[in-house]
């Protein structure tokens, strides 16, 4: 008989924008965690004319969110980005969700901003999606902590500042399981985790390397270049080859155009310069976790790619990872 449950909707905090500050906020403990959702909203005022609007704004006001568990387990460090335009797994961009609301010019005005990003401990694209939901109950703290950008990094040039105080609201989706008849509840099977790095690349290089979390196991790497003609923005100048391997087990090895190609074609259109390197993937039907890259047995998993070098090329690499649950005991 299935379990009872139902799910609880809420705004959890707000937090003020201060630019190149951050701020720390308590999130729900209790229930099953299944995902959080944030939004920027406010206004930008151009002082000095700037000479374009950057692709990803506004999500340049938030740069990093990072949600920690006791403390000291971080289960997410992402740039807003990421989850604003690199949630392919719920294709929130290739839907024509309203993921961001730029300034609709560079020129001196006020431009009312938002974005939407939104971060998952379930699976939105498996089977059973509830299977990684986070089981808070007995967290001594539950936190996300916000890193702010500039008001002029939403630009390329210009002076900017805030008009007003703009704003970060904290939602949470919460899944509430009841016991069953003995009074017994569910074990969640995996724990999703998200880690974000980024390197400089200065000089080509057909085989740089990344270096992969090693001991879970590994769902994606979605992969941005950055930087070869305009300082700053996403290009699809920077990435010629894609692999992901470790050693003698290579689970992608991809002309990064033809990766683009497979995601467009599994996901619809992805923003340029994103390289989703999912090893579950299926297009448009559930992945199974069975299927996740093994690499708990693995010293050195890696993403070994084909670069182009420049003063201001950089990779951002956005892993995600399944902690699965040991087997019960016979």
């Amino acid at each position: 008989m299935p379990r009872p449950s139902y799910r609880v909707q809420r705004k959890v905090a707000t937090s003020n924008i201060s630019a190149g500050q951050f701020d720390t906020k308590d999130l729900p403990r209790g229930y099953d965690m299944e995902s959080l959702l944030f939004r920027i909203s406010g206004s930008v005022q151009v002082t000095g004319a700037a000479t374009s609007v950057r692709a990803e704004a506004p999500c340049q006001l938030v740069s990093r969110i990072i949600v920690l568990a006791d403390g000291k387990n971080a289960l997410m460090n992402e740039p807003f980005w990421a989850l604003a335009l690199g949630r392919y797994d719920r294709q929130l961009p290739a839907s024509g969700a309203r993921a961001t609301t730029p300034p609709s010019a560079a020129g001196v005005a006020t431009y009312a901003v938002e974005a939407i990003g939104i971060y998952d401990f379930m699976t939105p694209d498996g089977l059973r999606p509830k299977d990684s939901n986070f089981r808070t109950s007995r967290l001594t703290l539950f936190q996300a902590q916000l890193f702010f950008g500039q008001p002029g990094d939403v630009f390329v040039g210009g002076t900017v500042v805030f008009s007003g105080q703009p704003t970060v609201d904290i939602s949470s989706i919460e899944s509430v399981e009841l016991p069953d008849e003995q009074g017994n509840f569910t074990t969640p099977l995996a724990l999703r985790k998200v880690t974000w790095q980024r390197v400089g690349v200065q000089a080509s290089n057909p085989q740089f390397e990344i270096r992969l979390p090693a001991g879970n196991n590994i769902k994606a790497v979605l992969l941005r270049g950055e930087g070869s003609v305009t300082a700053g923005e996403p290009s699809t100048g920077v990435l010629n080859n894609i692999q992901l391997a470790a050693g003698v087990d290579v689970r992608l090895n991809l002309l990064a155009a033809n990766l683009r190609a497979k995601n467009n074609a599994d996901y619809g259109q992805v923003p340029a310069g994103y390289y989703i390197g999912d090893v579950t993937s299926k297009a448009d039907n559930p992945i199974n976790l069975t299927e996740l890259w093994d690499v708990t047995g693995q010293v050195e998993p890696k993403a070994v790619l084909d670069v182009v070098g420049g003063a201001n090329n950089f990779i951002d690499a956005i892993i995600t990872e399944y902690i699965l649950a040991a087997p019960a005991a016979p």
